[in-house]
């Protein structure tokens, strides 16, 4: 019987000092197969020990107790001990939070938290497939596990040079590492023996809710959406459902106000994600309301009147963001010249290097200098319709591309007869410049048939939707989320 009683405080103290050395021996074939021979004989030993406490008399017991050979926890409770004797063999680790400094690399970061240069090299190889590192950008944080550092084991016999190295890595490993790219997305880095370690991608399900806001104008529509707390996309997105019937450096003023109805995903966890579609949206100028309805037909999406009117026309209002007109159509006294002419177009005053879009579908048949016009670009619409920009920086479209309504194909500059950047916009007509701030251009299909009953039923459950969920002046769950991207 003595030969059994072994405390399980001593078997416990045995297996820590086995795992101790767990990384030292996992190094060379003998040494694992050394590793898993001494793990079996614990574990059997383990169990002979619970056996023979949970057998023993009461007073076999005491009298054991009363010698000092057995601690008395391990009487009374010998299957408790067992487990803490096997819990206490598991290494010890430590959790860290790291962080990319600006500048840094994934590598630099690991190997200034003390990760062995090898080590690092593997973990980025293990994510490059998922996740560019490239991607990485300073300010994200890594969760990692590192195994604590224990004293290196003595050595058995004579090493090499490169066993005598890495013993100091062997004794402090990165167990694993996770980060979150995105709100939805998670990457998950593991050891999974002793030179490799497996990357894993990992996408959370996202929830739809609805979010319903609104405002008042008080110098421009963009500014007083986000100051609601509304993610930038989706503001960006309603000027541009609304730039074919709204000039917004002229129609838009204090006073006005603004509603949208629009689908945010959150995790399971509740956390926002990032915002989804404009469902509906309202712009009261002057007292008139007009409204759009998102609906989709035939994979196309497009956004209508209550009437079933796309709100699309046939060009736009303007060809850029958020600009100012500093000379309109008209006759006037040229700034370089120094005499009075026919001035054929719109300036919009933008800085160098602003994007220009298609003002409508059509083909690019000139993308080249023309003296006065400087880099100048020029498109063919349908309906015998033509629109030129001029003074760009540089051309995104050539001569012959065909080019959709809002696709950026050039950017803004000062190239020609130019004091300052801006964009001069012409549109023609049969080669006759008409004034683009009064010229009325036919608009976008209606919807009819059994495509009008399909959108009327649509746009009365959004209504339905949106008279149960009250406006709100201010959303509190994404004003910190105006940058997020997918």
């Amino acid at each position: 019987m003595r030969k059994i009683l072994i405390t399980a405080r001593e078997l416990a103290a045995a297996l820590r000092e086995r795992a101790i050395s767990t990384t030292h021996m996992m190094s060379s074939p003998d040494r694992r197969w050394a590793l898993v021979t001494s793990s079996v004989t614990a574990s059997v030993a383990l169990s002979i020990t619970a056996l023979a406490l949970s057998s023993m008399p009461s007073s076999e017991g005491s009298r054991y107790e009363q010698m000092g050979l057995i601690a008395p926890s391990a009487i009374t409770t010998p299957t408790q001990h067992l487990i803490e004797a096997v819990m206490a063999a598991v290494p010890p680790v430590e959790k860290r939070t790291l962080r990319v400094s600006a500048g840094e690399t994934i590598m630099g970061m690991l190997q200034g938290a003390g990760v062995p240069s090898k080590d690092a090299t593997a973990i980025v190889a293990a994510i490059s497939p998922i996740y560019s590192p490239r991607n990485i950008r300073s300010g994200q944080t890594f969760e990692v596990t590192f195994s604590k550092p224990e004293a290196a084991p003595p050595p058995v016999a004579a090493n090499t040079s490169d066993e005598d190295d890495s013993v100091a890595e062997r004794t402090r490993r990165l167990l694993s590492l996770s980060f979150e790219p995105s709100v939805e997305r998670q990457i998950t880095v593991n050891l999974s023996d002793p030179d490799k370690y497996l990357a894993h991608d990992v996408q959370r399900n996202l929830e739809g809710r609805h979010q319903h806001a609104g405002g008042k104008i008080d110098s421009s529509l963009y500014l007083a959406a986000m100051q609601a707390g509304i993610p930038a996309n989706i503001v960006v997105e309603m000027i541009r459902i609304f730039s074919y019937d709204l000039d917004f450096q002229r129609d838009v003023h204090p006073g006005d106000s603004f509603e949208v109805f629009y689908n945010h995903y959150f995790t399971q966890e509740g956390r926002p994600a990032r915002p989804g579609e404009i469902v509906s949206a309202a712009m009261t100028i002057s007292g008139r309301t007009h409204t759009l309805y998102r609906y989709e037909s035939g994979g196309d999406v497009e956004y209508f009147d209550p009437l079933g009117r796309s709100s699309k026309s046939l060009l736009m209002k303007t060809p850029v963001d958020g600009a100012r007109i500093s000379s309109t159509f008209g006759r006037r006294s040229h700034p370089i010249l120094g005499y009075t002419r026919m001035h054929k177009g719109i300036d919009f005053a933008v800085p160098s290097g602003t994007p220009v879009m298609a003002a409508g579908n059509g083909t690019v048949t000139y993308s080249d200098y023309s003296s006065g016009f400087g880099n100048l670009l020029v498109v063919s619409h349908a309906a015998g319709y033509t629109t030129a920009y001029a003074h760009l920086s540089k051309f995104s479209a050539r001569a012959g591309t065909h080019v959709r309504q809002g696709q950026v194909i050039a950017y803004s500059g000062k190239t020609g007869l130019a004091t300052g950047p801006h964009l001069h916009y012409e549109v023609r007509m049969n080669n006759s410049q008409l004034n683009p701030a009064t010229i009325k251009v036919a608009s976008g299909r209606t919807l009819t048939g059994s495509a009008l009953s399909s959108f009327q039923r649509e746009r009365a459950q959004v209504d339905s939707l949106m008279a149960a969920q009250p406006m709100q002046r201010k959303l509190a769950i994404v004003s910190d989320l105006r940058n997020t991207t997918e």
